[in-house]
């Protein structure tokens, strides 16, 4: 049976977005997505869109903007009036763009400085294929109504709690349902509790936060859906994780109750969501002794003299990050070292698994100190439109931009401990929140300018 769930599964997940692709082009994005989510849904077994040989590195390059081609085609002949202005350049974009120019002037300084050029290409590929996807993404998202756009984050939302469920299944109820080798192991209370990562669901707070401004639609429905999320997100073991999950639903009450100017309303649902908290791990640890004891005694390394060494500490990180950034040469730490691979500087692998702990060491070491401010400002300028939208927009378009807002705090947080936008499963899709926030900016934009003649 489980057997058979690893080779079906891919292949309806496929097969819904492709004959939701057919009616509505934007459905189509969800096959890149897929090949994101990879293990956690057995895509490496879909021969088509992982093992191409030679051209893997851009394979979800190529499908993403083969995709977007045959969108362009299918809606050929529809006519959408609402999307005027979407296409307009704003502050978000500006930032990409220079991040562009920087890659460009990287492989420039790359093909002049070195004499072997082995897999510069490769790389060069990789790295442009951040922002060209960018752009793709708007462009495609730009071309939908927004209840159209929070249909498709929905189905991302289904799909990465069905990989939920069988994370849970795997990691904490210790069902064989994945067949990778395990990270690690530990015993507890005669139990063995085993760790991966590999296939880990990729959109945990993305689907956490749409769950959370969705969930007074369909009460039932984006509780549990909720439920599974944040299980699946305690069942990593990581411990910051489980504190950005808790941030999480502080900052949503907090700019809700901000939003209705009630934040007496705030305190009382902290309160309430505190003690339902105090109740799950309660329940959690009846349910599942071991796993609990030992998440539990995680946070209680953080106060014995062992956990000021290793990876999993910040300092330790800074210190391996700072060590990438003075191998760069003075001459080049101002724009990066642009596509360079091993076979031009050695540090690249060091740069790689620092990166995967901390993305702004992989951001320093690429794109400089220049490609950092443009990063820092990318982000800032996406919590200021965000924010903006949501305090003075209604109805789905501020559902959106509370999302995104949300889950680009996530990813402030979660930058500082993981590869975040530069994961290994694949740059293409790594901006995709920034861009779907590019093009609701337009459509935030058309709303207002649509209301403002009506008024007039």
């Amino acid at each position: 049976m489980i057997e058979l769930l690893r080779l079906v599964l891919p292949y309806l997940c496929i097969l819904f977005f492709f004959i939701k692709g057919i009616q509505k082009p934007l459905y189509l994005l969800g096959i890149p997505f897929l090949m994101f989510m990879s293990e956690s849904i057995f895509f490496e077994g879909v021969s088509l869109f992982s093992k191409p040989g030679r051209i893997e590195f851009g394979l979800m390059f190529i499908w993403l903007a083969f995709l977007w081609i045959v969108s362009i085609i299918l809606r050929r002949n529809e006519r959408n009036t609402e999307t005027g202005d979407n296409q307009r350049l704003n502050v978000l974009d500006y930032s990409i763009i220079g991040l562009i120019m920087i890659t460009f002037t990287g492989l420039f300084v790359t093909l002049i400085n070195y004499l072997d050029l082995t897999f510069v290409f490769r790389e060069f590929i990789v790295l442009i294929s951040f922002f060209a996807c960018y752009f793709i993404i708007k462009n495609w998202s730009s071309y939908n109504k927004p209840e159209l756009l929070e249909g498709f984050l929905y189905s991302l939302v289904i799909v990465n709690s069905i990989a939920s469920f069988l994370y849970i299944l795997h990691q904490g109820l210790h069902l064989r349902i994945y067949l990778m080798e395990e990270s690690m192991s530990e015993i507890i209370n005669g139990e063995e509790i085993t760790r991966t990562f590999w296939f880990m669901p990729q959109f945990l707070f993305f689907s956490i936060v749409f769950c959370l401004v969705k969930r007074e639609k369909s009460p039932f429905v984006y509780t549990v859906l909720l439920i599974v999320n944040l299980l699946a997100t305690i069942i990593t073991y990581f411990r910051s994780f489980t504190v950005i999950a808790v941030i999480l639903f502080f900052f949503y009450f907090i700019l809700v109750g901000l939003k209705k100017g009630r934040l007496g309303l705030v305190f009382k649902n902290i309160f309430i969501y505190i003690a339902v908290g105090v109740l799950g791990v309660i329940m959690l640890s009846k349910l599942l002794p071991a796993n609990t004891r030992f998440l539990i005694n995680r946070f209680t390394e953080l106060t014995k003299s062992s956990a000021t060494s290793g990876p999993n500490n910040m300092e330790y990180r800074f210190i391996m990050t700072n060590l990438v950034i003075s191998g760069i040469d003075d001459g080049k730490k101002i724009l990066g070292m642009g596509p360079v691979s091993e076979k031009q500087e050695s540090s690249v692998r060091q740069m790689r698994m620092t990166t995967a702990d901390m993305v702004w060491t992989g951001v320093i070491f690429r794109w400089g100190f220049v490609g950092l401010i443009l990063f820092i400002l990318l982000y800032i300028f996406s919590v200021i439109r965000a924010f903006n939208i949501f305090m003075k927009s209604e109805g789905i378009i501020a559902d959106l931009a509370l999302m995104f807002l949300l889950y680009i705090i996530s990813q402030v947080f979660q930058s500082f401990i993981d590869w975040t936008f530069m994961s290994g499963h694949g740059y293409a899709v790594g901006l995709w929140y920034f861009a779907m926030l590019s093009a609701l900016i337009g459509f935030n934009k058309d709303k207002r300018l649509s209301a403002e003649k009506i008024t007039q």
